[in-house]
């Protein structure tokens, strides 16, 4: 018990100094990446698209990695909203440059806003004039993000695609020098097969990429988030399980 308390002690001492030396860490958070078809999104007046997701950690929203495929050199405008849709709090808005030389590419966009673990959020693109029109969008026709949805808007209204959009968030977590604390984690939990298992004396909770608490055993494979429990200060550790 003392050795876990001497441990904790650690690691937020080792937190500490960290933060001001890594204030820009950042980590991948949301992630939908099962690219299988696409749309041929136009560029008319009050044509536009949006994606609601799920925020899995609590800190800086720094970056939104988005599918583009074909030729495209323009620019757009990269909106984020506070909960699903477009009628929540506006947090982040600016113009952005979109460029795609050919075939697929994952485009990365800075933004700039605090998220919430558990809450959700909207990403909003509005295409500039000088974007091609068509112009080519990836999607995920099986609609497995389980966060949240991709949407559709134009003058008639708007509604879901049943489709998800492929995009990669980014976020700093509000507390800083996670990754390299997790280097070394074996006398708080250890990976068994595909269970996390917390060492005697230790309280955590586990969250899935989306958001929702999970248990701690018989896991499908993937990446969740950590949350151990301490009165000395809370750490986070990235999960991969096989």
């Amino acid at each position: 018990m003392e050795n876990i308390k001497n441990k904790l002690r650690a690691l937020c001492l080792l937190l500490s100094i960290l933060t001001s030396l890594d204030a820009k860490s950042q980590l991948i958070d949301q992630i939908s990446n099962n690219y299988n078809a696409g749309l041929s999104a136009r560029t008319l007046p009050g044509y536009s698209w949006y994606q609601t997701f799920t925020a899995g950690i609590t800190g800086q929203m720094t970056r939104i990695d988005i599918g583009f495929f074909n030729y495209i050199s323009g620019t757009g405008t990269l909106e984020v909203y506070e909960d699903t849709g477009l009628t929540g709090n506006l947090i982040n808005s600016g113009l952005v440059n979109v460029f795609c030389p050919a075939n697929g590419c994952l485009i990365p966009f800075p933004v700039n806003c605090s998220v919430i673990a558990g809450n959700s959020y909207t990403f909003h693109f509005i295409p500039g004039p000088a974007i091609p029109d068509p112009y080519g969008v990836q999607q995920d026709y099986l609609n497995s993000y389980p966060g949240g949805e991709m949407f559709w808007k134009d003058p008639s209204g708007t509604g879901p695609f049943n489709f998800d959009l492929i995009f990669t968030t980014y976020v700093e977590p509000k507390t800083m020098g996670i990754g390299s604390i997790a280097l070394d984690h074996s006398s708080l939990f250890r990976i068994q097969e595909s269970s996390v298992i917390l060492a005697p004396n230790v309280t955590g909770d586990l969250y899935s990429m989306s958001g929702h608490k999970v248990r701690t055993r018989d896991l499908q494979s993937g990446l969740y988030t950590l949350r151990i429990l301490s009165q000395y200060c809370p750490l986070i550790f990235k999960v991969w399980i096989k």
